[in-house]
């Protein structure tokens, strides 16, 4: 009887217990691992996300870019007469300063700024009953104008006298001119009396510029300028930078991790005749955004003893010094945005965290960029996801102009 109430050992208890710390530490190791899988995971989910959402965006600006406007101001042949400020449907240009974190660390980054200019506001143009002077009146029987419900609706499209709008008039012979609004008075398609925009000068009439180096005896609108359209023009950029000082609660509360968080920003600018920032219309559309980059593909004309007409297309490595050339600003007279056929747009996003457990290489001049130093005085990096999508420019492409 005291053989079989007879109790556990020293000796098997503590194999006991050892081999019970060795189930649970390996449990404990499977599901630690299982865990940080899981959380990399979400987070790669995340990123991919965002890229996609950004990307999105993104697309549907470029779709636009030149919508009811012009390629280039300074040479297309249906702009006249020629502003004094050119304006161009595509422009890429190389971001100054470079917001690269630790730029010695994160090598051959070097963020571009792509701003499109055209019809943001509306998707309509609405046809003009009248010119007198700077006083253009529109028709208000078109379902154009039935969709224009209230003066502020009328204001957000043709600006106000506190914030101007640049807006396009498009004559019935197909000539464009460039004019600015201070806004008006609007009415709805009932009323007996017409909507009117007040212009800040007069737009050129037929036979007005016949002795101008840039406009000829049939350039400008024709009598009162019945049957022409007027359409709202604005500029958006994207660029990588902070909104910290205005977004700030989309950034980290850890002063280190606010400084180094860049993002992929939206901007708008109203063209008065020169871009003034809209402050109010600024966003994040890709947040940890580390690097924005794009090339063109654009056609080069005619090649030589080849049909007429044929199109010869050619697409510009990353980083080509030829890009800023082709599709820099116009204003140097040497750009021809109006060649641009597509975009190809490189967008690279980085986890919200430097991982200690990924360890930091520095990145080749050939290398893709996988991993990026946001803390030089933390070990890891934080892991990088790019998106590389061809966008096509339909409204430049669509003029054909070389």
């Amino acid at each position: 009887m005291r053989r079989r109430h007879r109790g556990y050992t020293l000796v098997e208890l503590l194999v006991s217990i050892l081999l019970t710390s060795i189930v649970v530490s390996a449990l404990y190791a499977v599901s630690r691992s299982a865990t940080d899988t899981f959380n990399q995971q979400q987070r790669t989910a995340e990123m991919q996300l965002r890229l996609r959402f950004a990307m999105e965006q993104i697309r549907a600006d470029l779709s636009r870019a030149g919508y009811m406007s012009t390629p280039n101001s300074a040479t297309d042949p249906r702009v006249c007469p020629r502003p004094t400020t050119a304006y161009q449907g595509l422009e890429i240009a190389q971001s100054s300063p470079n917001p690269t974190v630790l730029p010695g660390d994160n090598l051959y980054i070097n963020p571009v700024t792509i701003r499109m200019t055209g019809n943001y506001v509306t998707a309509d143009e609405y046809t003009v009953a009248g010119l007198s002077g700077s006083l253009l009146s529109l028709q208000n029987q078109t379902p154009q104008w039935a969709r224009v419900q209230s003066q502020d609706e009328f204001d957000r499209i043709f600006g106000t006298s506190m914030s101007p709008r640049l807006i396009r008039i498009m004559s019935t012979s197909g000539q464009m001119q460039f004019a600015v609004s201070m806004g008006g008075t609007w009415v709805n398609s009932s009323s007996t009396t017409l909507p009117t925009i007040r212009l800040t000068s007069t737009p050129l009439v037929q036979g007005a510029g016949a002795t101008s180096s840039s406009a000829g005896a049939g350039c400008g609108l024709a009598g009162l300028g019945v049957g022409a359209t007027v359409a709202p023009m604005m500029m958006v950029e994207y660029q990588i930078g902070s909104l910290v000082s205005r977004l700030g609660e989309l950034y980290p509360l850890d002063t280190a991790a606010r400084a180094a968080k860049t993002d992929l920003i939206r901007r708008e600018f109203d063209l008065r005749p020169g871009p003034v920032e809209v402050t109010t219309a600024a966003r994040l559309v890709g947040e940890y955004a580390v690097d924005f980059d794009a090339t063109v593909a654009y056609d080069i004309g005619n090649p030589a003893n080849t049909i007429v007409a044929q199109p010869a297309m050619r697409t510009l490595a990353f980083g080509d010094s030829n890009i800023t050339t082709l599709v820099g600003s116009v204003a140097g007279g040497a750009a021809r945005p109006q060649q641009v056929r597509s975009l190809i747009v490189r967008l690279s996003i980085r986890d919200r965290e430097q991982e200690p457990s990924y360890g930091w290489v520095v990145r080749g001049s050939t290398s893709a960029l996988t991993r990026f130093h946001v803390f030089n005085n933390r070990t890891g990096a934080a892991r990088v996801r790019s998106l590389v999508t061809e966008i096509a420019v339909p409204n430049l492409a669509i003029r054909n102009l070389r």
